[in-house]
């Protein structure tokens, strides 16, 4: 009953600094706790649910997009890169990033399409995706990686090569929008990282700061 009670008063917290309905917000709560919670094992629920609140406030912050946007994209992303060993910060930023020209549920399609073929179109284009233990490399590297085979610019002839080894269209795209972004991702993962680990002042602060006008807070 006490976790119960916690949650919800993060996501309404959470709900008010990222302009979304509390609702959404204790439906991406539970969604996340199942998505990530495994993966952050040596944390406590509330510990989590605070860094999660975190995680979603900081991602509205930094990329433009708000709490809605957000949950369509973690819903539609499901479990996959949480199952392909991806932390959470780096999720959160390429669905982000993703979010500056396209929706929050098809930044979260365009990503499941990539991890889901990433390991085997390494393979037919010779390049290396996974590191010593079969698991998927960050996609920075994995970016990078890219980068070293095509060069800074991928043509059309790059593309469909791509999209060939990939087999959609639709990780080419994931691919093509962050191909020249591969430092400000990389600095998108850590301020995420950073922030995380504060608990709960990122999203206290958003939060205030809409609250502040007279009326608001009611």
């Amino acid at each position: 009953d006490e976790g119960v009670a916690g949650y919800t008063n993060l996501a309404g917290i959470t709900a008010k600094a990222t302009k979304s309905t509390v609702g959404e917000m204790t439906d991406l709560f539970a969604t996340g706790h199942g998505i990530y919670k495994d993966f952050y094992g040596n944390l406590s629920d509330m510990e989590f649910g605070e860094m999660f609140s975190a995680g979603i406030a900081q991602s509205v912050k930094q990329f433009k997009t708000t709490g809605s946007g957000m949950a369509q994209a973690i819903s539609a992303l499901g479990g996959t890169a949480t199952a392909a060993k991806v932390p959470m910060e780096e999720q959160l930023s390429v669905l982000g990033m993703l979010q500056a020209t396209m929706s929050g549920s098809e930044a979260g399609t365009k990503y499941t399409a990539f991890l889901n073929q990433a390991a085997k179109a390494g393979k037919e284009l010779g390049l290396n995706f996974t590191d010593a233990t079969g698991q998927l490399k960050s996609m920075p590297e994995v970016l990078g990686a890219i980068k070293g085979k095509f060069g800074d610019v991928l043509t059309a002839s790059d593309k469909l090569e791509l999209q060939k080894a990939f087999g959609t269209v639709e990780a080419v795209k994931l691919i093509d929008l962050l191909y020249s972004k591969t430092d400000d991702l990389q600095g998108n993962i850590v301020t995420l990282y950073d922030t995380m680990g504060q608990g709960m002042n990122i999203t206290e602060e958003m939060a205030n700061k809409i609250n502040a006008p007279p009326g608001q807070s009611w």
